[in-house]
């Protein structure tokens, strides 16, 4: 009895080995491809718009639970009018993870930069036999949901369905060598975008 007593002892003395529990994931990163349709971009298409495909990378980082930092970066080699277009957003991403499934909210202010204005503003000095096109850099800010899926590989699939609110700022504008400079007022636009990407949790 007395032996017993004295074993039971030492073995509650004895270290008992603690297994971690595995972080969650804080590092995310990727590249997408994206489709967007720009409303009224330029200074004659106000009806149906211009659709655009770009490529890009993006990186997160969870700053606390169910809130991320979120950006991301994209080229467009066409956006439906002369030149490229780069486009780039940084915000919170927020929501939470269901196994291997995430729904999240994001709200990311960024910028519109295009190569040649899509209004047709030209650079000073240009002249009708030597048209110089200005480039230009508009305001906007990314909202809408995302839809996130690990495979069992470990792959990260990313689904982004939103909108991209874009500010023109007033601009003086030529529709024709001949015919003199005109004022396009400011405007603000709503444009449907969407992307499909890959990436890893780390």
């Amino acid at each position: 009895m007395i032996k017993s007593g004295w074993l039971a002892g030492v073995l509650l003395m004895l270290p008992v080995p603690s297994y971690a529990q595995p972080s969650e994931p804080r590092l995310e990163t990727g590249a997408f491809f994206t489709f967007a349709k720009l409303e009224r971009i330029g200074s004659t298409d106000h009806g149906p718009g211009s659709t655009t495909f770009g490529l890009g990378g993006r990186i997160g980082w969870r700053v606390i639970r169910h809130v991320d930092i979120d950006g991301e970066l994209s080229v467009h080699p066409r956006a439906g009018v002369r030149g490229y277009r780069v486009q780039g957003f940084a915000g919170v991403k927020a929501g939470a993870w269901f196994g291997r499934l995430g729904v999240h909210a994001k709200v990311r202010p960024g910028f519109l930069y295009f190569e040649k204005d899509p209004f047709g503003v030209v650079s000073p000095g240009s002249t009708p036999l030597n048209t110089q096109w200005a480039d230009s850099l508009e305001p906007a800010i990314d909202y809408g949901a995302i839809v996130q899926y690990v495979t069992s590989r470990g792959v990260l699939v990313r689904l982004d369905v939103g909108e991209t609110l874009v500010r023109y700022d007033a601009r003086m504008v030529s529709s024709s060598p001949v015919l003199p400079f005109m004022e396009v007022a400011g405007f603000t636009t709503r444009n449907r975008q969407w992307s499909v990407g890959f990436g890893r949790r780390f």
